[in-house]
C-alpha cells in the first residue's frame, strides 16, 4: 500500500516544480499543459484531494438514454435531475454534497476540483438541460448525501454535441468512481467504450451497472455482454449491479439493485448508497491517485513527454544562440591586412631596434625618397599592369581592402541569415516569431546597413591589434636571433647607401611584386612582398629564414583577420542583436536550469507496505 504521505509530499512538491517551469517554458516556446490530460489529472484530481479534507467523488456516467439521471435521483434519494427520454437531456453536471457542518464550504472545494466550471446553485431540475456553451456545474446540498461523499449527474459521453463530452471528461478526471450505466445498447457502443477505457488506463475505480434490464430474458447475455465490455475497456469493476425495467418503481424512486454474483446468479436487492459508503474509503482513494500518477507519469503521454517537449524547445534556441554568439568565427574568406600597411607596422616596429643615428638618417631618407620614387612607382605600376595583370593602386589601396571587406560582411550576414532560416522553420511560434524579427523584411535591410556602417567606423589598425602585431614580431625576433642579427647588419650597411639600393630594387623588383618598391634591404628581408595572389616574396639569407618569416607573416595575417571579424562582430551586434541573444539566452537556458533538472528528477514514490 502507499504510504499516503510520502505520495502526498511527492505530488504536491511536483505541482511546485511546474508551476514555476511552466513560466520558463513559455519563454522557448513551449505552451502551458494546461489542455493535457496528464496535467488536468494533477490539477483537478490530485493537488485538490491532497491538499483539502477527503472527500470521495462519485459520478454516474454513460451513454444517452441509458437513465443515468434516474440512477441518480435514487442515489440521493430525490428528484434532483430530470428524467428527460429525449437524446442528451442532461448538458450540465449537477452535484450533490453532505449537508454543511461547522464551518465547511463545499463552494472552494468544488471550484478545485472542477475548475472548467462556473459553479451554480441548484434551483430545479430543468436547469441542467439549458443549451449554453458556457460550463455550469449545478451544486446543492442533499438530505441524504452520506458525509464523505460527492455525488455527480453527467451529460451523455456519447452526445452529438462535443461540448458535452468535454464536460464527462472533466468530471471523469475529478472523479474517484465511477457508476458505469449500462444498456443492451449502449454496453458496445464506440464512444462509450473509448469513454471507459480512458477511466481504466487511469485506473479509475468503477460500479458496472446495467440499467432498463430484462429479468426474464436478459440474464442469459449478462455474461457476454460484461465480458465483452471489460476486455475492449479493460475495465475491473468493483461490482456488477442491474436494475430491472419497471416503470412504475422508477417513478417512485423504488428500483431495486440486484449485485451479480460469482456463481452467475443475483442476490437480494442491494442498497445502492449503502454500497457507496461501505466501499473502502482509504483503498478507493489510493487506487485513485495511483490511477492518476499512472497516467502523470506516462513517458510517452505524461510529465515525461512534456519536459522532452521543453528541452527539444530549449535546445533549438540554444542553436539559434550558438550561431549568433558565435558568428564571428563563421567561414568567411575576410582579407588580410594590405602589404603596405602591414610593411608600415612592422618597420615602425623595426625603426625601435635600430641605432639613434640608424633612426634618424631612415626618418630622413624616407621623407625624401618618398617623393624621388614616386615617378619610379608609376613606371614600375604600369609595367606591372601592362605585362602582369597586377594593378600597382588597387591591390594597395585602401578603397580595395574596404571594397572586399564590404564583399566578405555581405557574405557573412547571407551565410548567418540562411542558418537562420534552416532554424525558423520549425512549429515553435516563440523562436520563428524571434528568428523572423531579426531577419525578416525590413530588419534584413537593417542588418546590412548596419554591417556597413559599423565596417565604415573601424581603422585598419586599432591598438589591440596593433600591440598583439608587436607582440608577436618580439617574440619571433626573441625566437630568431640569427635571422635578426643577419638582418640587422644588413640594414646597418643599407642605411648609409640607402638611396642607390631602393633605386635598384624599383627598377627591378616589379615582376615580384611592384607595389613594394620603396623599402630597404632588412624591411624586404621582414615585410617581404605580396605576388598579385597575395603570396610572400622573401628576400632572406637562407631558406630557412625564408620559411621562419613566412610562418612568421601568415601568423600575422590570422592575428588580424580573427581579431578584425571579432571587432567588427562585437560592434555590430551591440545595437542590433543585443536583446535578441538574451532572449535567446532565456529559452536556452530553461533545459539548463535547476527547476528543470528537479522536475527530470522526480519519480513516483515507491509503494511502501
Amino acid at each position: 500500500m502507499m504510504e499516503f504521505s510520502k505520495l502526498a509530499q511527492s505530488v504536491l512538491e511536483l505541482d511546485r516544480l511546474l508551476d514555476q517551469l511552466r513560466i520558463l517554458a513559455e519563454s522557448c516556446g513551449v505552451p502551458s499543459p494546461e489542455h493535457e490530460n496528464w496535467y488536468a489529472l494533477l490539477k483537478r484530481k490530485l493537488i485538490p484531494q491532497l491538499s483539502e479534507k477527503e472527500f470521495l467523488i462519485v459520478a454516474v456516467t454513460g451513454g444517452t438514454n441509458t437513465g443515468k439521471s434516474l440512477i441518480f435521483n435514487h442515489l440521493v434519494g430525490e428528484s434532483f435531475s430530470a428524467v428527460d427520454h429525449r437524446a442528451s437531456g442532461t448538458k450540465h453536471p449537477v452535484c450533490l454534497v453532505p449537508k454543511r457542518t461547522g464551518t465547511t464550504s463545499f463552494e472552494p472545494i468544488l471550484a478545485r476540483h472542477f475548475e472548467l466550471f462556473r459553479l451554480v446553485s441548484w434551483s430545479n431540475a430543468e436547469q441542467p438541460l439549458s443549451v449554453t456553451d458556457v460550463h455550469h456545474l449545478f451544486w446543492c446540498e442533499g438530505q441524504n448525501v452520506p458525509d464523505r461523499l460527492l455525488l455527480l449527474d453527467t451529460p451523455d459521453v456519447d452526445s452529438d454535441h462535443e461540448i458535452n463530452w468535454e464536460r464527462a471528461r472533466a468530471v471523469r478526471h475529478a472523479a474517484d468512481v465511477l457508476i458505469a450505466v449500462l444498456t443492451e445498447q449502449k454496453y458496445n457502443d464506440a464512444a462509450v467504450r473509448k469513454f471507459f477505457r480512458e477511466a481504466a488506463k487511469a485506473d479509475k475505480p468503477m460500479i458496472v451497472l446495467f440499467n432498463m434490464f430484462d429479468l426474464n430474458s436478459d440474464t442469459q447475455h449478462l455474461p457476454r455482454w460484461l465480458e465483452q465490455f471489460c476486455e475492449e475497456t479493460g475495465t475491473k469493476p468493483l461490482t456488477v449491479l442491474v436494475a430491472p425495467y419497471n416503470k412504475e418503481q422508477a417513478e417512485l424512486l423504488k428500483l431495486p439493485f440486484y449485485e451479480l454474483q460469482e456463481d452467475g446468479n443475483f442476490g437480494e436487492p442491494v442498497n445502492l448508497e449503502k454500497t457507496l459508503t461501505e466501499l473502502h474509503f482509504d483503498a478507493i482513494k489510493s487506487q485513485t491517485l495511483l490511477g492518476a500518477l499512472k497516467i502523470l507519469d506516462d513517458p510517452s503521454t505524461g510529465v515525461r513527454s512534456y519536459l522532452d517537449t521543453v528541452q527539444k524547445s530549449s535546445a533549438r534556441f540554444a542553436e539559434a544562440l550558438n550561431i549568433l554568439e558565435n558568428a564571428s568565427e563563421t567561414e568567411v574568406n575576410w582579407p588580410g591586412l594590405p602589404t603596405t600597411i602591414l610593411a608600415e607596422e612592422i618597420r615602425i616596429w623595426w625603426n625601435s631596434g635600430r641605432a639613434g643615428w640608424s633612426q634618424n638618417v631612415n626618418y630622413v631618407y624616407r621623407t625624401v625618397g618618398n617623393k624621388i620614387l614616386q615617378p619610379v612607382r608609376k613606371v614600375t605600376g604600369y609595367i606591372s599592369s601592362r605585362y602582369f595583370g597586377v594593378k600597382h593602386d588597387s591591390l594597395n589601396s585602401l578603397t580595395e581592402f574596404y571594397n572586399r571587406e564590404h564583399q566578405t560582411v555581405v557574405e557573412f550576414i547571407s551565410r548567418i541569415i540562411a542558418q537562420l532560416e534552416k532554424i525558423s522553420e520549425t512549429d515553435n511560434p516563440v523562436l520563428r516569431r524571434e528568428i523572423l524579427e531579426l531577419i525578416g523584411g525590413e530588419h534584413r535591410a537593417a542588418l546590412f546597413n548596419r554591417a556597413h556602417t559599423v565596417l565604415a567606423s573601424l581603422e585598419p589598425v586599432d591598438s589591440e591589434f596593433r600591440e598583439t602585431l608587436q607582440k608577436r614580431l618580439t617574440e619571433w625576433s626573441q625566437k630568431n636571433p640569427k635571422i635578426v642579427s643577419w638582418i640587422r647588419s644588413l640594414d646597418y650597411v643599407a642605411t648609409a647607401v640607402r638611396p642607390m639600393i631602393t633605386v635598384t630594387f624599383a627598377m627591378s623588383g616589379f615582376a615580384l611584386g611592384a607595389h613594394v618598391v620603396s623599402q630597404m634591404i632588412g624591411e624586404m628581408a621582414i615585410a617581404g612582398g605580396v605576388t598579385a595572389g597575395g603570396e610572400a616574396i622573401l628576400y632572406a639569407g637562407s631558406e630557412n629564414a625564408q620559411h621562419s618569416i613566412a610562418q612568421l607573416f601568415q601568423k600575422i595575417q590570422e592575428d588580424y583577420v580573427l581579431a578584425r571579424s571579432k571587432r567588427f562582430y562585437a560592434e555590430f551586434h551591440k545595437e542590433l542583436w543585443r536583446d535578441v541573444l538574451d532572449r535567446f539566452r532565456i529559452g536556452a537556458g530553461v533545459a539548463e536550469s535547476e527547476i528543470f533538472r528537479q522536475c527530470q528528477n522526480w519519480t513516483v514514490p515507491e509503494s511502501v507496505s
